[in-house]
């Protein structure tokens, strides 16, 4: 993923991957045995089917499996007890939280990391960077074709009605507003990043770990908000990539948190994947499928090419 960096040089994010920092590696005999329903918001599901193969390589006995589904479908079927565990790519909403007040069901929250909403273009679409109110026109509707002498019609790509991405995005960027009628929604964010890659004047949006192994088939554009400006030195209006450098920073203006879910609270299978989550092992995993660590603490490094003396 590339940088557009307002400094010299490069900054990297890594994890101070401390023992006794953070959460607790599972140690007894129920947390690392049994079996385990997770509900996974689509948004994440290429990083929770890698920490599931990370935490199962490490306890054999423990069998888990994914239910994936967009972020409101996996929440309904939480509230409705027939997943117990659950992880999304946004935090419960207020209407979510009152329905399961309502209902007397207590529930656990962990932060385990932080993720963006990446926008992706098709590779021949003439724009690598957009200001947010671009980026508003453009998926509400008001504007339908690319710059240019040709004037390629813009082919908007999001993701279905229930989807986390799409709530994350329009509170930041469309400020609660509607998507443009005539944009295609995917309820998988595969068939998302194929529609894309593949269709001329194509742009959509998907969640940060889609990006992994992919980005060489669709441009990721840079964003710029005018409310984003570190400090007096920056000029306004600096655009950012999403990386996880920036995502950390606050620089990146879509950004979304990962929380896990649980109703559980005996010492099952279930705690123990959470505390692997929360573990140098599990924020390690995040951090390598693109997403930032919330548990370990991090640190920001700057390369630069010029001479020490």
């Amino acid at each position: 993923m590339k940088l557009l960096l307002p400094l010299a040089g490069t900054i990297l994010l890594s994890v101070l991957l401390m023992e006794g920092c953070g959460g607790k590696e599972p140690g007894s005999t129920s947390l690392t045995k049994g079996s385990l329903r997770l509900g996974c918001d689509e948004a994440l599901l290429p990083v929770m089917q890698h920490e599931i193969r990370e935490f199962t390589s490490i306890y054999t006995d423990a069998k888990l499996s994914i239910r994936d589904a967009e972020a409101r479908e996996i929440i309904a079927e939480f509230a409705a007890d027939s997943i117990r565990t659950i992880v999304c790519a946004r935090e419960l909403n207020k209407e979510e939280r009152d329905a399961l007040a309502a209902a007397k069901v207590s529930i656990q929250e962990y932060l385990v990391a932080r993720s963006a909403v990446a926008v992706i273009a098709h590779r021949g679409v003439p724009v690598t960077q957009l200001r947010v109110g671009q980026l508003d026109t453009i998926f509400s509707g008001m504007i339908t074709r690319w710059p240019g002498k040709r004037g390629m019609m813009i082919e908007l790509a999001v993701g279905g009605v229930n989807s986390s991405i799409n709530e994350v995005f329009r509170r930041s960027i469309l400020k609660g507003g509607g998507f443009d009628p005539a944009a295609r929604s995917f309820s998988a964010s595969k068939g998302l990043l194929s529609y894309v890659s593949g269709t001329p004047g194509a742009i959509g949006i998907l969640g940060l770990n889609w990006l992994t192994g992919n980005e060489a088939d669709v441009n990721v554009i840079d964003l710029a908000s005018s409310s984003m400006r570190p400090d007096s030195t920056y000029a306004p209006e600096v655009y950012y990539s999403p990386h996880p450098a920036y995502v950390y920073q606050g620089y990146y203006p879509v950004i979304a948190p990962v929380y896990v879910y649980t109703r559980n609270i005996e010492q099952d299978v279930s705690m123990g994947f959470i505390a692997y989550l929360t573990s140098a092992a599990g924020q390690k995993v995040f951090q390598k499928d693109g997403l930032v660590p919330a548990t370990m603490p991090v640190r920001l490094v700057h390369l630069t090419s010029q001479q020490v003396n």
